[in-house]
Formats: structure tokens, C-alpha cells, sequence
């Protein structure tokens, strides 16, 4: 995304000829990551090209969520979530790249250094020289290390899950009891992306092997024809961001390995599309990338830190954060105009607890009308 904005801005800023040469380095040219895949409408309201490409996305329609306790909401979604195959996405952003006049080449950056303004970049197949370096890699890159220091452990979340050869039109998500986290099944175009995740520090990967196992058991999921995937992603605590560090000289982070991850779902790739296309502006325009990023979404992600351990193990009126979320879902239709909000992106983190407090007492009387309702039609008539 950042290659292909900084082509159309200096193409629109030198009436149509680029001035600047920039390369992609990409080993695999589309490779599937593991990940659930996942857009919301946010996201496609800002970049529609990537539900109107044919083939791409899985737009989803309905969508279950299970609490402990057996709670659960089956909910007809206002506007559809898009589900992609990352093997397929990332081959296609790199195509728009070539496009808009980038070159794509297919090697690895194994190591750089720094002499004067120049950098001086080691690849598998090559060496290559560069005057500004942009890392948009994974969140355990060695070249982000290098640049701006290594996250810590307990900044990540550890995923396990398996790409399952079905179809389904179905999301399913499933909270656990004192869990930091999550299990999905996101029904990509032609497979079922199903896995864990679960905070470091906190899930340990026999746990996350017994839960998924349990979860893919209730829903009939087979692994015998699976591939297993397993990875780390960011969900960065209160103090890294804080002190995050998106730019430097000469250099500069997008996408995972910057951290801009929400880190109470784990939602990525629209954080990436986004800080890659801030990224470029702020080249272009010569403007502060890191306060970009952080007028838009970055305050807001640090939020979500704060709220993220509340979100998984907190109480709400007695009961656990995700059983009450659900409970309200079924017997409060602002309370679900509210969590559709959420869905859509529509409704930050920040404002969400004002909004949440100002209509609780509206959330309690139309969950209290629903129960009697629904007592009255249980009771034997006499």
C-alpha cells in the first residue's frame, strides 16, 4: 500500500511522471498468513476496491459469538464483514503496487546497514543500496530490532489454528472463562481459517491446544485434512505504546512489525492499509508519520490496551465482561445497535464506556421487558 500511494503521489505531483524508483521486496509473492482474514466495514468503506475485486473476499452476512456459561447471540450483521485468504490479498496488493509503477522483486532483506544517508541492504539473492528504508514485515523481525528495539513477550499474542478445507457461511467466535483471548472460525473463500489466540505471559500452548480442540469438537471441524498453522501477533500493553517508536532517520514501520495492531481482537490489516498510506503522505508531504498515526488511531489503540485484560477477565454486573455483552445482545436492541457499532468500526474505544453508562439504564429496562415478555408466553394459560 505504501508503494503504490507513493507512485500516484509523485506521478500526480509531476504531471504524470514518477521521480522517485521504489522496489518491493517480497520472497513469496503472496503467502498465506496465519491469521482469521478479517474486515470490517470501516475498512471497506475506505479501501472498496478490495470487496469489489472478483474472487478476493468472502463477504459474511452472520455471525455467532458463545460466552462461557453456554451464552450465545446469533446476529444478522447491519453491513457484511469480508473474509480473505492472505495469500490471495497480499498477491493482490502487490499487483496494484506493479501497477502504479513500483518494481516487485523476490528476495528477502536478511540484514542492512547504515553509512551516511544510504542504506545498504543484504538480501538471499542479492545486495541492493536504498535512501529510505520502509520495514513492513512481521512483529518478530530482526530488522525491526535493529531499528527501533525489540518488543517484549508479554506484547504479543500466541496463535494456534488450523487452515480446515470446508465452507461455511458462518463466523464463529467463542470466548473462555479467565481467558485472554479468543477462538474463531472465519470462512474464507474456499477454506475455514480456525484457531486460538491468547495473551503471552498468560495461555501456554497446551492450553491453547485444549481449547481449540474443544471448540473445533463442538462444531464438527475435522483436522484430517488440515494444515497446522501457528505465529505470534501484536497486542502491545499500555507502556509499549507509550514509548513506540514508528520512525527514524532513513527509516520508517508499517503493519505488524510497528505494533498498530487493536489489541483486544487482534485486527490487523487495516491498520497496515492505513499506517502504510499515512506513511506515504507524510513522505510526500514531509510531515510527522509517528503523529499521524497517532492523531488517527494510535491514542485510540492505547486505549484498548487498557481496556483489553477488563474485556477478557473483568466483571459486569456480577457476570463475566463477554456473558453480559451477549446477554444484552439477545434482550436489548440499543444495546445491539451498539455492539453492531463495534462490529463495524464505527464506534471507538474511546466514547464507548460514556455511551455504555449513559444507556445502561435504557440496556436494563429493555432486557428486563424482554425476560418478562418472554415469561408470559412460557406461563400455561389457565
Amino acid at each position: 500500500m505504501t508503494a503504490e500511494r507513493l507512485m500516484q503521489g509523485c506521478a500526480r505531483a509531476n504531471n504524470g511522471q514518477n521521480s522517485v524508483r521504489v522496489v518491493v521486496f517480497e520472497e513469496k509473492l503472496g503467502w498465506e498468513k496465519p491469521c482469521g482474514g478479517g474486515l470490517s466495514h470501516k475498512a471497506l468503506r475506505k479501501y472498496p476496491f478490495l470487496l469489489n475485486a472478483e474472487g478476493l473476499a468472502n463477504p459474511i452476512w452472520k455471525m455467532e459469538i458463545r460466552a462461557p456459561g453456554d451464552a450465545t447471540v446469533c446476529l444478522n450483521l447491519r453491513q457484511p464483514l469480508a473474509i480473505y485468504s492472505r495469500r490471495k490479498l497480499n498477491h493482490f496488493l502487490l499487483q496494484r503496487s506493479e501497477r502504479a509503477g513500483a518494481e516487485v522483486v523476490k528476495d528477502r532483506i536478511i540484514g542492512l546497514t547504515r553509512e551516511g544517508k544510504r542504506w545498504h541492504l543484504k538480501g538471499r539473492a542479492g545486495t541492493y543500496e536504498s535512501d529510505y528504508l520502509i520495514v513492513a514485515a512481521g512483529a518478530r523481525s530482526h530488522l525491526r530490532d535493529q531499528l527501533a528495539g525489540a518488543f517484549k513477550a508479554k506484547d504479543f499474542m500466541l496463535t494456534l489454528g488450523y487452515y480446515v478445507p470446508e465452507r461455511e457461511g458462518l463466523l464463529r467466535i467463542e470466548f473462555f472463562q479467565d481467558f485472554e483471548g479468543y477462538a474463531w472460525s472465519f470462512p474464507r473463500s474456499d477454506h475455514l481459517s480456525v484457531g486460538i489466540c491468547g495473551k503471552v505471559g498468560h495461555a501456554k500452548m497446551a492450553d491453547l491446544r485444549q481449547r481449540l480442540s474443544m471448540f473445533m469438537g463442538r462444531h464438527g471441524y475435522s483436522i484430517s485434512a488440515a494444515s497446522l498453522f501457528s505465529h505470534l501477533i501484536p497486542s502491545l500493553e499500555v507502556e509499549s505504546w507509550s514509548g513506540i517508536r514508528l520512525e527514524g532517520p532513513g527509516w520508517a514501520l508499517v503493519g505488524d512489525v510497528s505494533g498498530i495492531v487493536d489489541p483486544v481482537t487482534g485486527e490487523g490489516i487495516y491498520f497496515g492499509l492505513r499506517s502504510a498510506e499515512l506513511l506515504a503522505d507524510s513522505i510526500l508531504n514531509g510531515s510527522s508519520y509517528t503523529q499521524k498515526v497517532w492523531d488517527e488511531f494510535g491514542a485510540k489503540l492505547m486505549l484498548g490496551a487498557r481496556l483489553c485484560q477488563k474485556f477478557y477477565c473483568g466483571k459486569f454486573l456480577g457476570a463475566g465482561v463477554a456473558t453480559r455483552m451477549i446477554q444484552f445482545c439477545n434482550r436489548s436492541k440499543s444495546f445491539l445497535n451498539l455492539f453492531q457499532d463495534l462490529i463495524e468500526g464505527s464506534q471507538p474505544y474511546g466514547g464507548l464506556r460514556t455511551r455504555l453508562y449513559r444507556s445502561l439504564p435504557k440496556f436494563l429496562s429493555e432486557a428486563a421487558t424482554q425476560a418478562l415478555r418472554k415469561r408470559m408466553r412460557n406461563q400455561p394459560a389457565r
